[in-house]
């Protein structure tokens, strides 16, 4: 055996501990949903203010809603790329609807390649005002773990109609034992029971403070981590009054173990 040979297999033996750490240590991440009314209606469909804003919060994964796709009213902007090319981020777009020759719905940005990306629409029940979506990621980590991470918007009509939506999450998102985080505009209050009754197998990652509207009075955003024995809130805060959308973002820094 060369001496060079023997060097490298001493180096892979010593190095190979701290991979398998690496691998298999707590998983940390930053996290944040932000609806962002319309692919920036409130900025006249500037990506720039929201930009400055998430790059003070450093964030792994947002959940984006209400982001339009080559939509009239937005002069026809891909918002998702845009403002993933400001914040150095990968982007991907979940269609719910076609509207104003283009298409709307929910989005994810990540600071990391996805693995597999995929949209699954959500069912209508009666009642329901507007065909919705979730947009799932799977995303491969420095680590080499990896998290899935999902953004929604429920419908705003009833009850009912969100539980059926929620059931279908459920459905999409509970398989497995791969870290997930869910983010998004749920249009419900946290003692209706499709938040109460239908989110009981995640974990509510973020707290109960308004979030809607700019100078919140009511919560309907939220953050969700699974498995919910597994996953941690580390640290979470509404960040109000910023002038750029309806919604407050949520941001969260979370450890699954």
């Amino acid at each position: 055996m060369t001496r060079r040979l023997k060097i490298l297999l001493l180096l892979a033996v010593l190095l190979k501990p701290a991979v398998l750490f690496a691998q298999t240590g707590p998983l940390r991440l930053k996290v944040m949903t932000f609806n962002v009314r319309m692919s920036g209606e409130l900025t006249l469909y500037d990506v720039v203010p929201f930009a400055n804003l998430i790059r003070q919060y450093n964030p792994d994964l947002i959940a984006l809603q209400e982001v339009d796709y080559k939509v009239a009213r937005s002069n026809q902007i891909d918002f998702a790329t845009l403002l993933a090319a400001e914040l150095g981020m990968y982007p991907v777009f979940g269609k719910a609807i076609t509207t104003g020759s283009g298409e709307y719905g929910p989005a994810i940005l990540s600071k990391y390649p996805f693995q597999a990306t995929r949209t699954e629409l959500l069912p209508r029940p009666e009642g329901t005002k507007e065909q919705r979506a979730v947009v799932i990621a799977e995303v491969v980590l420095p680590s080499g773990q990896k998290v899935r991470f999902a953004s929604t918007h429920l419908d705003h009509s009833t009850n009912a109609v969100r539980t059926a939506m929620v059931n279908a999450l459920n459905a999409f998102l509970l398989k497995g034992d791969m870290p997930t985080v869910l983010g998004g505009d749920f249009n419900a209050k946290p003692d209706e029971s499709s938040i109460s009754s239908g989110m009981q197998q995640w974990k509510q990652i973020c707290n109960n403070n308004p979030t809607y509207p700019n100078n919140p009075t009511s919560k309907i955003d939220y953050l969700f981590g699974y498995p919910k024995a597994a996953c941690k809130t580390l640290s979470t805060s509404v960040i109000t009054l910023t002038n750029i959308s309806d919604h407050c973002p949520i941001i969260a820094e979370i450890e699954f173990q």
